[in-house]
């Protein structure tokens, strides 16, 4: 399609689009490419219908539309400039029948709810105590980044999906192309204006980051390095609130993995890090996830992520890889930055996110649960003592929600050995607590 576009071969890339559409008829961007290669070939009335379909579908970038050069045989028509005109109330009722299309589809086992405030309409598959934290947990996050980072920024409405385990795999392929959710746990789709996530802990908060910085970038015209989005992300994946209200940023396990990469001199430099392609930069998240949700580490311990994020924003023209924002707010040329970055990273020490044979463990084998983590096998005597059983799912340790099978290795692995965690277990409809004193790790056993 991209190809037939440049090529002048507009009919050509209706073809293409058109068959696209007969498989994937919810994809708005395609709608909109519709509408720009009708309006390329002069047929004004067809382009404004298929930008109709695009909207109705949850196209939303309507600065993009305004200004594409694509578009231009549109300007002053009528379906044109109404979309414009009425792209609030556009966008609310594309968004209202999409969810009505999703509650066709999902059923009356789901939550449904409608955030006027934050522009949110959410649809989760875990039940209403679930759907409730996640609703006060991503409500706090929104403000607290509309009062910092995103000051004032214009919120379209976002669909946010939480499916059951049993919807999962379905609609992580349909939506997402992923055959695995454990590859991806969650995505913001910009062009949807949708939100997948498999649970609603670490991968949640990233992906609502997404959301709120999208908006940002749209409101200021400008598209960030893939570094700086996925690194603001990672950054709010783990945190906890002060007694302020203000968010104090906590190492996961990703702080690990930057450690040991700057102690064998595997990290890349800032420049080179900067310069990556967003392909390379994603075909490489296992190494670079880490290194820039470390980055945006050290820039909020030292105080200084609002300054630096807004000094990038105010020379993203100059240099939109950001190492202009860095010398600029550090006051020192990049290398050096660099350098005081990797003296950070070594002074923070790793922090302990595995429990190995001896260790202190429940004594359960689990899955992933969206909410929680679900036990599928009680192995420890003193798990069993304690009344856990198979199916249920653990939601808390000591008051500290779980999310998945990584947030509760790292609240056991703070542990010792004869400590009595207080958990909180969601059984069929009902929530109880059980105390479970931890016992050492079993070693695997081994076939002879």
């Amino acid at each position: 399609m991209v190809r037939a576009f440049a090529a002048g071969r507009y009919e050509r890339a209706l073809e293409i689009i058109d068959a696209y559409l007969g498989r994937w008829p919810e994809t708005p961007h395609m709608h909109y490419n519709r509408a720009c290669a009708f309006a390329k070939l002069g047929r004004r009335d067809a382009a404004g219908q298929a930008l109709l379909e695009a909207v109705e579908q949850g196209f939303r970038d309507f600065e993009v539309m305004k200004h594409d050069p694509d578009l231009a045989s549109m300007r002053g028509h009528e379906v044109f400039t109404a979309i414009l005109e009425a792209r609030d109330r556009v966008d609310r009722s594309g968004m209202e029948r999409r969810l009505d299309s999703w509650k066709r589809r999902l059923g009356d086992d789901y939550v449904y709810e409608t955030d006027e405030e934050r522009r949110l309409q959410i649809a989760s598959g875990l039940g209403r105590r679930a759907h409730a934290e996640m609703k006060e947990m991503i409500s706090r996050l929104a403000d607290v980044q509309s009062r910092t980072l995103f000051p004032e920024v214009p919120l379209d409405w976002c669909l946010v999906l939480v499916p059951s385990s049993e919807d999962t795999a379905a609609i992580f392929k349909e939506q997402l192309n992923v055959d695995d959710p454990n590859r991806t746990p969650g995505v913001y789709l910009h062009g949807k204006r949708m939100l997948v996530s498999r649970d609603i802990g670490s991968s949640m908060r990233h992906e609502f980051t997404h959301r709120m910085h999208w908006a940002d970038m749209d409101r200021r015209r400008q598209r960030h390095a893939m570094w700086v989005q996925e690194g603001l992300a990672g950054l709010y994946e783990d945190y906890r609130f002060r007694p302020d209200g203000s968010l104090e940023f906590v190492p996961n396990i990703r702080h690990n993995i930057a450690r040991r990469q700057v102690t064998a001199n595997l990290d890349l430099s800032f420049e080179k890090l900067f310069r990556l392609e967003p392909d390379d930069f994603l075909a490489g998240n296992a190494r670079y996830y880490p290194q820039v949700r470390s980055l945006f580490e050290f820039l909020a311990d030292v105080g200084m992520l609002e300054r630096w994020y807004r000094t990038y924003c105010d020379t993203w023209e100059l240099d939109p890889t950001g190492g202009k924002a860095w010398e600029t707010v550090f006051g020192l040329p990049l290398d050096e930055v660099n350098e005081r970055w990797r003296r950070w990273v070594l002074g923070r020490g790793l922090i302990d996110d595995r429990v190995d044979h001896g260790d202190a463990s429940i004594g359960v084998t689990g899955e992933e649960a969206g909410d929680g983590v679900r036990v599928v096998s009680v192995v420890g005597t003193q798990a069993r003592r304690g009344g856990l059983r198979s199916g249920d799912v653990i939601l808390k340790v000591d008051g500290e929600p779980v999310r998945s099978r990584v947030e509760l290795t790292m609240e056991i692995a703070k542990r010792d050995v004869g400590d009595v965690v207080r958990l909180e277990i969601r059984r069929g409809r009902g929530v109880k607590i059980v105390l479970v004193q931890l016992e050492p790790l079993r070693a695997p056993i081994r076939g002879r």
